[in-house]
């Protein structure tokens, strides 16, 4: 098992300390990259709204990402399904 990093990473001007294997640090990084870009994004759309708001529609934000990317896998695995 690889030994763990300390990394910090900055989401939305809060600094965020982890541990990550070095596999894991560039996909880690990646998605605090991501999470922050999301907190941005809602709170420039939504006016002045407090951190805890941002995170909960950011957080929303990303889920809706995630039921369409499965939801989207679904239909190609019954296309390869019915293809076999």
């Amino acid at each position: 098992m690889s030994e763990r990093e300390k990394i910090s990473v900055d989401i939305y001007g809060q600094l965020y300390n982890l541990r990550v294997t070095p596999e894991e640090k560039e996909r880690v990084l990646a998605i605090a990259r991501h999470v922050d870009n999301m907190m941005k994004k809602v709170a420039d759309s939504q006016g002045r709204l407090d951190y805890r708001d941002v995170a909960v529609l950011a957080a929303m934000n990303l889920t809706e990402e995630y039921f369409k990317l499965q939801q989207a896998y679904e239909e190609i695995l019954a296309i390869v399904n019915e293809e076999r």
